[in-house]
């Protein structure tokens, strides 16, 4: 008998991280199995899928908007065409929104990884199989926080007064200011930055710093405003007018000491410029990712009655 595909509940969400954690060898989708599942993005709330044998979870998926944003199956479940059964149902979701290409893992504000690892070589091959082509690629960067002279509360302390002789203030955002920071990122940069930043600030303690002088905000930088709780970095901007000041390399420290507390690395992703991180930080380690799509499916136009 083949897999049945209906909805993952709550319920599931025990036997759903045992999958991850057993099937997802190259991100710790296990850890953020509620998030990646349940939680919502910019975009609304995904459909989160379970594939069942017997009764029992072998498979997860979920979509959101135009994106797969997991998906996943139980080695002893492969090979008898439940992935295949779940892509095939997160596609039609993504059909049914009247979108024309569908992406893998790289949905803005609520992503396990920006893309496919490229090292990933049998996900790659399997999604090649059923039409998926790769766009693009991105990469992360992954910094060791152990002992690290780059990242010490020393260090983020003379970057922080590097910037008040410059008439800078960098301090930790605080709650009751969140909407209007929001609001100027917002027009600044947009995109998932402020759902992420929002994300971030409402974790404990807030994960959200800026730069301010004169009272207006003039950079931010934020961590765990995705995949909350693995200490990854991002998003972090500086206003234009604002840049050349050392205030991103101040707040970058800022909010990996943070990050160091209870974590031993933190992964940068979705990286811009690659040299100010390398300057900031010295050597670290690359993680490479393809970004994968298949375009929907070629259908021929009905015509109304009368025009035919």
């Amino acid at each position: 008998m083949g897999a049945t595909i209906d909805a993952l509940t709550a319920e599931d969400l025990l036997a759903a991280r045992a999958v991850l954690a057993e099937a997802c060898r190259f991100d710790r989708a296990a850890e953020v199995a509620e998030e990646k599942l349940f939680g919502p993005s910019p975009h609304g709330h995904p459909v989160a899928l379970a594939a069942r044998l017997g009764g029992a979870v072998v498979g997860v998926a979920a979509a959101c908007c135009d994106r797969v944003r997991v998906l996943a199956v139980a080695t002893a479940a492969r090979g008898r065409g439940v992935g295949s059964a779940l892509l095939a149902a997160c596609e039609q979701h993504v059909w049914a929104g009247a979108h024309r290409r569908v992406r893998v893992l790289d949905e803005p504000g609520n992503y396990l990884a920006p893309g496919v690892d490229l090292d990933n070589h049998e996900t790659i091959a399997w999604l090649g199989r059923r039409g998926y082509v790769r766009r693009d690629e991105h990469e992360n960067l992954v910094v060791d926080l152990i002992d690290n002279p780059r990242v010490s509360p020393a260090r983020a302390a003379e970057l922080a007064d590097g910037c008040a002789a410059r008439g800078y203030t960098i301090r930790r955002a605080c709650l009751d200011e969140l909407e209007a920071i929001s609001a100027h990122v917002s027009i600044g940069f947009g995109g998932a930055w402020p759902f992420e930043i929002e994300r971030a600030a409402t974790r404990a303690p807030c994960g959200l710093f800026v730069a301010e002088r004169d009272g207006r905000v003039a950079a931010f930088a934020a961590h765990d405003g995705n995949n909350r709780g693995l200490g990854w970095f991002g998003p972090a901007g500086t206003w234009p007018e604002h840049r050349g000041q050392g205030l991103g390399e101040a707040l970058l420290i800022a909010c990996l000491v943070d990050v160091a507390a209870t974590h031993a690395r933190s992964e940068i992703a979705w990286i811009g410029p690659r040299e100010f991180y390398q300057r900031a930080l010295g050597p670290m380690t690359t993680r490479r990712f393809a970004v994968l799509t298949r375009d929907a499916p070629h259908r021929r136009a009905t015509l109304p009655p009368a025009m035919r």
